[in-house]
């Protein structure tokens, strides 16, 4: 038996639900809306009313509509309501604890016939990189991904390479663009809360940071923690004396309307942690730096592995712009990747409303 379809336009819902969420699904919900074949409801979790409030106020500003879900009843399969949906979108979906709203509503719709899809929401998104995809599982039917064809990682299941559609990188509101005067000479991210990194890692960070602060009393520094994780936000004793680091604690960083993508237009080179900053830094156009050791799939971005190293780069040292190219051109499709997304989602939806007897 075919499913229900919904009457009119086809529904798209959209899930947000993590903190990350907002602004990996905020350019397709742009497009949806303006999609004059589709309709769109968004659901937020309740959680993030108070630990994102940056995430309503977005979609406030936006001119979104939403309404908020609570986690639990996500989980449990009680909410949100199916009726007259024709389609479930998430950011971050798949069987990692991390992401149980996302999956168990993707399994829910899929039982009842409806079409869903989740996005790509990390340069190294769990389920589609490291060691635990091989064990990782998609409930949605269709993964758009970043990559192209020929940078699959290796190791991803059969049943997940079937779901792949490679699409690129959805671009930030108002584009991949710089200021044409950044408001700082250096950008500092990270994500040291990560298991992967060591306390020898954690311990270069804060030596290469220092190092620069102490160096370029003059440079106008920002430093922004992960907005989950919040490590950096440990430092403030430790930076206290340097009046030229402007600390973003991560309750900042989860208030303020502008993501990490669009913060990027206001500086002038940047030193992060391996994470997708460093490939949205290459989209942007800034010169970036690990400060740590990122694995084959960063390559050939620089490495810093000493304190002098950090200031050399910071000091404004030779950059060769090549590098972003080549790192864009072997992990993405190239191009804005919510058009494409967008079109999937009408031609699914509109065709099989149009196909129904």
């Amino acid at each position: 038996m075919r499913p229900l379809q919904p009457r009119g336009r086809p529904r798209v819902l959209a899930l947000i639900d993590l903190v990350q969420d907002l602004d990996v699904l905020l350019p397709l919900l742009l497009a949806l809306r303006a999609d004059p074949d589709l309709s769109l409801k968004v659901v937020v979790s309740r959680w993030l009313e108070k630990e994102s409030p940056r995430t309503a106020a977005r979609l406030d500003a936006a001119g979104i509509s939403f309404s908020y879900v609570r986690r639990r009843d996500i989980i449990e399969g009680r909410a949100p309501g199916l009726g007259g949906i024709g389609a479930v979108l998430a950011a971050s979906e798949s069987s990692h604890p991390a992401h149980a709203a996302g999956h168990a509503l993707a399994r829910r719709a899929d039982v009842q016939g409806l079409k869903t899809y989740v996005l790509q929401h990390g340069f190294e998104q769990i389920g589609l990189f490291g060691p635990e995809a091989a064990g990782a599982e998609f409930a949605s039917r269709t993964v758009f991904c970043w990559f192209p064809p020929d940078a699959t990682p290796a190791g991803l299941p059969a049943a997940t390479r079937a779901k792949l559609v490679h699409v690129g990188r959805p671009a930030p509101p108002g584009g991949w663009i710089r200021d044409p005067a950044p408001a700082y000479d250096l950008g500092v991210f990270e994500n040291l809360h990560w298991d992967r990194y060591s306390d020898a890692d954690r311990d270069l960070f804060r030596r290469g940071l220092v190092a620069v602060a102490r160096a370029l009393p003059q440079a106008r520094i920002l430093l922004r923690p992960h907005p989950a994780g919040a490590w950096a936000d440990t430092l403030g004793h430790e930076l206290a004396p340097f009046e030229n680091i402007r600390r973003c604690h991560a309750s900042e960083a989860r208030a303020r309307l502008e993501g990490s993508a669009e913060l990027l237009r206001g500086i002038s080179r940047v030193i992060t942690t391996p994470s997708t900053v460093a490939l949205d830094s290459a989209l942007a156009g800034v010169p970036v730096a690990l400060a740590t050791p990122g694995g084959a799939v960063y390559d050939p971005l620089p490495t810093l592995d000493n304190a002098e190293a950090w200031v050399a780069f910071a000091s404004g040292a030779a950059y060769d712009q090549a590098l972003l190219d080549r790192l864009r051109s072997r992990v993405l499709v190239a191009g804005d990747g919510a058009p494409p997304i967008v079109e999937r989602l009408r031609r699914d939806l509109v065709r099989s409303v149009a196909t129904l007897p």
